[in-house]
């Protein structure tokens, strides 16, 4: 009865080592298939360097390269300049079409009189707060103009060049001192006046005006103002003024100016003044 329990506990541990067996070689298998899967599944080496430079090199859609062609010449859209601060040319203009002559002039009776070309001298009393002189600019080289109200008599020389309202008057004043300085400056507005402790201007649209009415000097430049005449007036410092001289203009852009504001043009006349 021994020799049969025996050998049923010897049968037990076979069938214990045999299913030991087994499950080791369950595991085993399992081992294997999760490697198998882990070699199948892993990238090769090579695998992330590409995609990474796929992802680098890889364009927006805007910046997609395209095949080069030649454009049309048609189909090329042209730049658009760009705003500078570059000045315009200068008008160009026919000869006569812009005055190309000016001199002084002054009433040759009353203030309703013909006008009659100045000398190239002047001469008056100068004191403190008294009138040196008013001096009109006429576009002619006449001796003298008939008629009597100025705007008038400006009106028909100036209305003789077609282009002459595209044109300004300006003034350019220069005297010495007793110290021997010089103070010269040019006049395109009544705000370019200067020094007036020596002389004092004053500036004025003799054509833009009704007869026979009251005006004052000009305050303020408008699109068509024209400074047809300026009054020189002793100012508190007139005993240290020697000489003067007055020059009148007539310009059509800046290009008759250089860097200092100093007239360039070809159209001027010159009075010198002096003390009486």
């Amino acid at each position: 009865m021994s020799n049969r329990r025996l050998s049923r506990a010897e049968r037990r541990r076979i069938q214990q080592r045999r299913n030991l067996m087994a499950i080791g070689a369950m595991a085993l298998i399992a081992v294997i298939l999760i490697v198998a899967v882990i070699l199948i599944l892993r990238p090769h080496n090579d695998t992330p360097a590409a995609a990474a430079i796929e992802a680098t090199a890889a364009p927006t859609p805007e910046a997609t390269a395209m095949p080069e062609a030649t454009p049309s010449p048609t189909a090329t859209a042209e730049p658009t300049p760009e705003p500078t601060d570059t000045p315009e040319p200068a008008p160009s203009f026919e000869p006569g079409a812009i005055p190309d002559v000016v001199s002084f002039y002054r009433p040759k009776g009353k203030s309703y009189s013909p006008r009659v070309k100045m000398d190239d001298e002047f001469s008056a009393r100068w004191k403190k707060g008294e009138d040196i002189g008013s001096f009109e600019v006429i576009a002619s080289n006449q001796d003298e103009l008939p008629g009597d109200f100025f705007g008038d008599i400006f009106g028909a020389a100036w209305k003789a060049f077609p282009e002459a309202d595209k044109c300004k008057i300006g003034y350019t004043l220069r005297y010495t001192l007793a110290d021997g300085g010089e103070i010269k400056y040019t006049m395109l507005s009544p705000k370019h006046i200067q020094h007036t402790e020596y002389i004092e201007c004053w500036l004025y649209d003799d054509y833009h005006r009704e007869p026979h009415q009251n005006y004052s000097h000009i305050k303020s430049m408008k699109k068509d103002t024209l400074m047809t005449s300026i009054k020189l007036t002793c100012g508190a410092k007139i005993a240290d003024v020697k000489e003067i001289w007055l020059t009148a203009f007539i310009c059509a852009s800046l290009d008759d100016f250089d860097a200092e504001r100093n007239y360039t043009g070809a159209t001027s006349c010159t009075i010198h003044i002096t003390r009486a």
